[in-house]
């Protein structure tokens, strides 16, 4: 039927062929959605496929520490190094021209661009000869690869997920005998800029296969891969376990044993908390109320052994307080003891991690929590103060008494004096000094003391001086020719106590041997 004569009509007519041409050119949101949620999906396999490939290239430094596999890690990791820079390389052209097409398709600053151009890739790989370029790359990048081993050849050329080849056309594309350009044709010709882009990722998937592939042959001529993640924990914390009305709580997140191949996903409380690029998450929330608190965290993984789902739940208890004073206790005594540390416990009616303490006497030092070891310099003496501190801030001065450490008493073996078998006398080697019913550990050194007996086949009493704990020279001599009977006097021990002072014990010992 032919077109009226009328030139309104004609003109009608007209337009509409035009508006259907641009409507066939028109490419709808749900494909151009659907290419980004395949590109998303290249992109994350990617990453995963970098670290498990890293994890590799790791493996070979610690194979070539071991004398069992240092032999053959010599030969085969300068293999896999070739196979990383092959596929470095050509990962870092496949960003770039990425970006290059951002920027043919008119990228912004706020890193839009237009997805749905159908100019961008044809003017980037085909008018000006991009596509030829990574073309090249991608075909060099295979026949290099191949040739590095040709054991390895032989084991994953068939694997290769790489294919040059141009794949037919539903499309009506026609065929011009240059397998080249119709490579280029066929996937950037008139392309939108978003399947262009998804193209490119699959590309670089390919290329990260295909380095896995080889990379995992080259490891296991020499050895498995040392670091494999066989047990998972939850890696939970919190700022503080004690917190006050209206002060912030932090919860931190993550996996046991986390690489970057198992990203996690954390809840706390069944709300879904982001995790960052060390696989950690990090929630802040503000605390109410008094008492006790807890709440449920679950970290949920992919076990990159089994390729099995798994979640691991943990229950974080905590205490919301209310103000109340200050407190200083000693763990042990009553008294700060000089040459010694001192355990403390100090509360402020505050979170813990918000107290700090100050010792006049000598140094403080915070262990952990509410736990503080306090020090005492040589020449404090009298009374001296702990000073509490929130958030910088003085609270309380607590006075103690510090003093010397009171004298041990000596012991050969665990006896004081008394009757000892003579056998068991001379096995129990020298002589020890202890503080007796003392919560400290408050180790004391024997320096020096004087040994002398009488005995049948002994009799005048000439004793000998012995340097150290323990019976040497003519000490040593004297107590082993000693036979039941005998009566053994130990005198003027001399010990130095833990601050490196010396003292003389008062007293003796005495043994009658049997």
């Amino acid at each position: 039927m032919a077109l009226p004569k009328d030139p309104r009509q004609k003109m009608i007519n007209i337009m509409y062929l035009v508006l259907t041409a641009l409507l066939a050119l028109n490419v709808s949101a749900e494909i151009l959605n659907a290419f980004k949620v395949v590109d998303n999906s290249l992109k994350e396999s990617n990453g995963v496929l970098s670290n498990s490939t890293s994890g590799i290239y790791s493996s070979f430094e610690e194979l070539l520490k071991d004398p069992k596999s240092a032999q053959k890690a010599a030969i085969w990791k300068p293999k896999a190094d070739q196979v990383k820079v092959l596929a470095d390389e050509v990962s870092v052209l496949i960003d770039k021209y990425k970006q290059d097409l951002k920027v043919e398709a008119d990228l912004a600053e706020d890193g839009t661009f237009r997805e749905d151009n159908i100019d961008a890739a044809t003017r980037l790989f085909d008018t000006k000869g991009e596509g030829k370029k990574l073309y090249g790359k991608l075909e060099s990048f295979k026949s290099k690869l191949l040739a590095i081993d040709k054991d390895m050849a032989a084991q994953i050329s068939a694997k290769l997920p790489l294919n040059l080849e141009v794949p037919q056309s539903t499309a009506g594309n026609l065929k011009t005998g240059d397998k080249i350009q119709d490579w280029v044709t066929t996937y950037f010709h008139m392309t939108p800029t978003v399947a262009a882009l998804t193209m490119l990722s699959k590309f670089q998937n390919d290329i990260k296969n295909s380095e896995n592939l080889a990379a995992t042959f080259c490891i296991n001529q020499v050895g498995s891969v040392k670091l494999i993640m066989d047990k998972f924990e939850p890696l939970v914390g919190t700022s503080s376990t004690y917190l006050m009305p209206g002060e912030e709580m932090t919860v931190t997140a993550g996996l046991g044993a986390f690489n970057s191949n198992v990203k996690p996903t954390v809840t706390i409380d069944g709300r879904s908390i982001s995790v960052n690029a060390n696989g950690v998450a990090e929630s802040k929330f503000n605390v109410g109320g008094t008492g006790a608190r807890s709440m449920n965290v679950s970290v949920s993984f992919i076990d990159p052994n089994t390729g099995e789902p798994k979640t691991i739940s943990k229950k974080i208890d905590y205490t919301i307080g209310a103000p109340a004073g200050v407190a200083v206790s000693p763990d042990k005594m009553n008294v700060l003891y000089i040459g010694v540390e001192n355990p403390l416990t100090i509360t402020a009616g505050a979170g813990s991690e918000k107290v700090t303490a100050q010792f006049s006497g000598g140094a403080i030092t915070k262990v952990g929590g509410n736990k503080y070891i306090a020090k005492p310099t040589q020449d404090a003496s009298g009374e001296q103060s702990v000073t509490v501190l929130v958030q910088g801030k003085a609270v309380g001065k607590i006075m103690f008494r510090v003093k010397q450490l009171p004298s041990p008493s000596a012991f050969v073996g665990n006896l004081k004096q008394g009757s000892v078998p003579s056998a068991s006398f001379k096995a129990m080697g020298g002589v020890i000094a202890k503080l007796e019913d003392a919560e400290f550990d408050a180790p004391f050194e024997v320096i020096s003391y004087r040994v002398g007996a009488v005995s049948s086949d002994i009799p005048d009493y000439s004793p000998v001086e012995n340097k150290g704990a323990r019976w040497t020279g003519a000490a040593a001599a004297l107590i082993n020719k000693l036979k039941p009977g005998a009566l053994v006097a130990i005198t003027d021990i001399v010990v130095r106590d833990p601050g490196g002072r010396s003292r003389t014990l008062s007293g003796s010992l005495s043994y009658n041997l049997k």
